[in-house]
């Protein structure tokens, strides 16, 4: 065997390697499926947390902006390998967050303390390995 032929087998085999992996993604989705702007809040308690939905800054809170269903009405987070059905999984995300507000032109929902935020996620686990955490606006 010749170098050439070692780097593209050991290529194919990373690839393949990739493409087969047993763990997903943990993935969280916004999505707005209504047809008016809407927003989503998260409060974030103070402290280091293992989930980071943006880079560290001065703010505890992230605001997500919304378009109408069928323009720019979804929001993805990833945050590493693995799915939410890993008990401390969802425990340290439900530990991140002390509020999410869910507010459109008709309504404005608020989810806020460890009992209504884990009802809120859990409620919201999605996929065949339950690696997606959907939240659908409606």
């Amino acid at each position: 065997m010749n170098q050439s032929t070692i780097v593209r087998n050991f290529a194919l085999f990373l690839i393949t390697l990739t493409f087969a992996s047993c763990d997903p993604a943990q993935t969280l989705l916004i999505s707005n499926e209504t047809n008016a702007d809407a927003t989503v809040m998260v409060v974030f308690n103070k402290g280091e947390h293992y989930y980071k939905f943006v880079e560290p800054s001065a703010s505890d809170t992230l605001i997500i902006n919304l378009e109408p269903k069928g323009q720019d009405s979804q929001k993805t987070f990833r945050f590493g390998i693995g799915t939410w059905n890993i008990q401390s999984s969802i425990d340290s995300l439900i530990a991140a967050v002390d509020l999410i507000e869910i507010k459109t032109s008709k309504s404005t929902e608020n989810f806020q303390g460890e009992k209504q935020i884990r009802a809120f996620i859990k409620e919201r686990i999605r996929g065949r390995q339950k690696e997606l955490i959907e939240i659908k606006v409606n």
